[in-house]
């Protein structure tokens, strides 16, 4: 397993910034969470940054981009229900998909990560999952020869490892995998251990965010059993990585992350490390 922490964390921090802080913390990895060109929310954003730029960033801290994080969906309704096929943009989310695909080749990082997400009230779902799988599988041909996967978060009105995991099934593409968020999962009443289990080969990483009473707290400290789940993963031999996510983008009065990022990761390493039997434990 892999170590790595979302850019969610520190949305004031330069590439520079988070490279440099990853290398020196002990991270693997760094998923990069981006809202695509023109964003402004995000100082690290890598698209706005020079392809060349990142990699030489990246590769000189010895630390891999593994993912760019969008908020790319394949949900929305077409709308007027007949001529909506004719005069609505149902297409914008594969051309959305191919840009952040493009950009991800570009960087030599592996992976593009997608939602689902809802389904509108009163739809019967299998219409709503034909109409997700029609664009995913679009979006999927834009990753050919590329060198890219996509990978499928659980959300919305698929919060569970099997709603995914359904997805992914029916899509039926090499290129497609899933990320898992076991906070949002629990909050609807899965197992996490359970759900990385159901997702088998397919679970490519495992977001780790943790809560009490839906208000962020250092990993460890709330609902969700991270030292298990991490345990148990280990024991498994899973050889994705762990995304340690602190929701600072979108709460602001979190503070700087500095204390949390490092905490983590020390404790990811720990839990790894006790889950794991010793050579010598082994050739016995």
């Amino acid at each position: 397993m892999k170590p790595a922490f979302s850019t969610v964390a520190c949305p004031e921090w330069t590439l520079e910034d988070v490279a440099e802080f990853a290398g020196g913390a002990g991270y693997q990895g760094v998923e990069l969470r981006t809202f695509g060109h023109g964003s402004t929310d995000l100082a690290c954003d890598p698209c706005k940054t020079g392809p060349a730029k990142i990699r030489d960033l990246f590769e000189d801290a010895g630390v891999t981009p593994l993912c760019l994080a969008s908020s790319i969906r394949y949900d929305k309704p077409v709308w007027p229900p007949i001529i909506g096929h004719a005069i609505a943009d149902t297409e914008r989310p594969v051309r959305e998909t191919k840009a952040l695909v493009e950009v991800a080749a570009q960087c030599e990082v592996g992976a593009v990560r997608v939602f689902a997400f809802e389904l509108p009230p009163g739809e019967k779902r299998e219409k709503g999952i034909k109409r997700v799988l029609e664009r995913l599988q679009l979006a999927l041909t834009t990753c050919k020869n590329t060198g890219v996967k996509l990978i499928l978060e659980n959300a919305g009105s698929f919060p569970l490892a099997e709603d995914i995991g359904e997805i992914i099934e029916r899509a039926n593409s090499p290129l497609l995998y899933a990320a898992y968020n076991p906070a949002v999962a629990q909050s609807h009443g899965e197992d996490p251990v359970q759900g990385a289990r159901t997702l088998g080969a397919r679970l490519w990483s495992v977001k780790l965010a943790d809560y009490r009473d839906a208000t962020p707290v250092t990993l460890g400290e709330g609902d969700l059993d991270a030292e298990q789940l991490v345990s148990e993963l280990a024991r498994s031999r899973f050889p994705g990585w762990l995304v340690y996510e602190w929701p600072r983008l979108w709460l602001r009065e979190l503070g700087d992350p500095t204390d949390q990022l490092t905490d983590a990761c020390e404790k990811i390493y720990r839990w790894i490390g006790d889950a794991t039997p010793s050579p010598a434990a082994v050739a016995r």
